[in-house]
């Protein structure tokens, strides 16, 4: 093949074609385009090589690239080496993985002599020949090619077109050795496949090996094309599908056109495909437009086409024909108000247009961009004005010109609007609420008025007094925000609307939206009076909080025996109750703390009154000591004193001591276990007085149990 024919067929000169990015995302336009912009082979950028798998049937196709232009060129020199592991047999791991060399030599491209019956009869197969042998490789201006890849040196620009071609023709690709099918592949195994180029471990420019995990069990039939329509109009017809859905399997699509619905023919030149990069989410459709004669009905089909060069079937035929368009336009001149709801139309159309129209259609709408009915028809050809009873608040009206072909050419849409006093109906259903920022968002329900302007909102904090318009002009959604200040002392918040149509007619107010703002304010605390402290309990009186949302006051108590406990809640007491409250659940003898706190109707906690600390009395219990002896021993020196009791948990004996004439005294402290003790510090001849009390673990204490002994 000459290096001249080579060149030729870089031009991609089909008026039709389209240059797209393919489904092999990583391989082509968005890894260029993004060099191409930003300094093209980024240098200290690692390259690598990215792999696509398809399944058949019987065998598994590769596809992969080299994501530099550097690479790319250092692929082509030493080849690619396809190595395939067994990971999977039947549903059982491979232990070990099994590893197969699939290249006897690294695949490297074809002789040009090899490329000459493809690169004749394809474009595509020209082009990765000549970027792979071609002497130059300047590509000429082809329009929006330009702005995509706008590159400078010769090896990018090989780079790139050999890429976007080898995406068009596999058989190519398979050619210049970046292609690879594996016949030997069974079904029920699952395999990775590794493609390295064949460079030495230690060189200046690494590339990272591709991997990609296929199996022939992952087969699936091509699917049919969807979302596929046409539209037919003057010479013309305009063919659209849907790109994203089947983005994933193909990358381009084939259109076929018949003239008898069963013989079709290819109509592009090239693969059609999308050119942009659309974003996450963004449907993308694909255009097609076809010239074709009017009058006659042609059929239309699109196939899908993969990176691998299969062709999926058809997708549904759509058919249609051209019509010639009606060279004469209706133009609307005036239109009279007669009487109540009446109307006069009159609209100009050349006079040699009469011959090509079946007559006019008058159509209505209650909105310039419709949709239009048709409220009048069998307007004959020569009529130029015709008369419409039934006139709404708001009417836009459209002549139609009616060709004898079935086309149709309307006029530019007026308004129409007769006298209107009538107000629009208040506004219904308003709602709302009131953040604790002050923000008020306001909702209600729409008019159905067709010339409805909008709303005006009107606000007052005291629902007795005049309301004030807040909104400069009309609102035209039914919704609003608005914010109050928080730090006033007005709770609630009151609102109004009224209605607007176009011709300035109010309606009358709605009826008030009542808001009540958060509270943000704690209730004043309130004071406790007095208490009082008796064996049947303790008694504390307050005073209330004076904040006039107060629903409850909360008592609350804790043990100062016990520092680990906490305030606990003695009694919650709603407002209209007493002030008064009796602790009865306290034992005697021992300190307690009180605190009172107010609490209003939204949760809010008031600040704990000053605690006070009461003093329970303590109780004492009679027969706690049920015997109490002593017996004194001269010889020895001693008084020996005992006792009995049927007490349990027995904290101590408490044991006071008195001579004749003074008072008792604690002498000393005995363990609670203990039933005896033996005095020794005695003086001869003297009377003595004992008295032991016993004091239980809760604190309960006994009385006096009393005995008198002479020494």
């Amino acid at each position: 093949m000459s290096k001249e024919r080579a060149y030729h067929r870089t031009r991609f000169a089909s008026k039709d074609s389209y240059f797209v990015k393919t489904s092999f995302k990583k391989l082509i336009l968005l890894v260029l385009v993004s060099m191409a912009y930003q300094g093209i082979w980024a240098q200290g950028q690692d390259a690598a090589i990215q792999v696509l798998a398809h399944a058949t049937k019987d065998k598994i196709m590769l596809r992969w690239a080299a994501d530099r232009p550097l690479a790319w060129k250092k692929g082509n020199e030493s080849g690619y080496i396809v190595e395939r592991y067994t990971v999977s047999r039947n549903g059982a791991a491979v232990i070990p993985v099994e590893s197969t060399t699939l290249t006897s030599t690294p695949l490297v491209p074809r002789p040009l002599v090899e490329w000459e019956i493809l690169a004749t009869s394809d474009d595509n197969a020209a082009v990765i020949a000549q970027a792979l042998y071609g002497d130059d490789f300047d590509v000429d201006t082809m329009g929006s090619v330009d702005n995509i890849f706008a590159v400078n040196k010769e090896l990018e620009q090989r780079f790139t077109f050999a890429l976007i071609a080898a995406e068009q023709n596999y058989e190519a690709a398979k050619l210049a050795g970046w292609a690879f099918e594996d016949n030997t592949a069974k079904p029920g195994e699952k395999y990775l496949y590794k493609i390295k180029v064949n460079l030495l471990e230690n060189t200046s420019y690494p590339i990272k090996e591709g991997s990609i995990y296929a199996s022939l069990d992952f087969y699936e039939a091509l699917p049919i094309p969807l979302g596929f329509v046409s539209i037919f109009a003057d010479g013309n017809a305009l063919l659209n599908w849907n790109f994203n859905l089947l983005q994933k399997t193909y990358s381009s699509y084939i259109l076929e056109k018949s003239t008898d619905g069963n013989t079709f023919q290819k109509v592009n030149g090239q693969p059609i495909f999308n050119a942009q990069d659309s974003k996450d989410g963004e449907q993308v459709s694909l255009f097609y437009s076809d010239s074709i004669p009017n009058n006659k009905t042609f059929y239309y089909r699109v196939k899908g086409m993969t990176p691998f060069g299969e062709v999926g079937p058809p997708s549904q035929v759509e058919s249609g024909m051209g019509l010639a368009s009606l060279d004469y336009t209706p133009h609307i001149l005036r239109k009279t108000i007669t009487d109540g709801d009446n109307v006069e139309v009159e609209w100009e159309f050349p006079e040699e247009g009469n011959t090509e129209i079946n007559g006019f259609q008058l159509r209505r709408a209650n909105r310039p961009e419709g949709p239009y009915k048709t409220v009048k028809e069998n307007i004959a050809p020569l009529a130029r004005k015709t008369r419409y009873t039934g006139l709404g608040r708001i009417n836009y009206f459209t002549v139609v010109a009616m060709g004898k072909n079935g086309t149709e050419k309307p006029s530019f849409p007026t308004i129409v609007q007769p006298l209107d006093s009538l107000p629009p109906n208040p506004p219904k259903e308003l709602s709302g609420q009131i953040d604790t920022t002050g923000v008020v968002r306001l909702s209600w329900k729409k008019n159905e008025e067709l010339d409805l302007a909008g709303y005006r909102i009107f606000r007052s904090n005291n629902p007795a007094a005049e309301f004030s318009q807040i909104t400069l002009s009309v609102v035209k959604a039914n919704e609003y925000l608005d914010t109050v200040p928080m730090a006033n002392l007005n709770r609630k918040v009151y609102y109004k609307l009224i209605a607007e149509d176009q011709r300035y007619n109010t309606s009358d107010f709605s009826k008030p939206l009542v808001l009540e703002k958060p509270d943000l304010i704690p209730p004043s605390p309130p004071v406790i009076k007095n208490y009082e402290a008796s064996e049947k309990g303790t008694v504390v009186n307050w005073v209330n909080s004076s904040s006039g949302d107060v629903v409850a006051h909360v008592l609350y108590r804790k043990n100062l025996a016990f520092e680990e406990e906490g305030w606990e809640q003695l009694v919650r007491i709603e407002i209209e109750d007493p002030t008064t409250y009796v602790d009865t659940d306290v034992s005697p003898g021992r300190p307690y703390a009180y605190t009172l706190v107010a609490l209003d109707a939204t949760g809010l906690e008031s600040k704990p009154t000053a605690q006070i600390v009461v003093n329970t009395p303590k109780k004492l219990y009679a027969e706690l000591i049920s015997k109490f002896n002593g017996v004194v021993d001269r010889e020895t020196r001693r008084i020996r004193l005992s006792w009995k009791t049927d007490e349990e948990n027995i904290s101590e004996f408490l044991l006071y001591r008195a001579e004749e004439g003074t008072s008792l005294a604690l002498y000393k402290t005995i363990a609670g276990d203990k039933r005896s003790f033996v005095d020794t510090d005695l003086v001869v001849s003297t009377k003595y007085r004992y008295a032991l009390q016993l004091v239980k673990k809760d604190g309960t204490q006994s009385q006096f149990k009393e005995i008198k002994l002479t020494y």
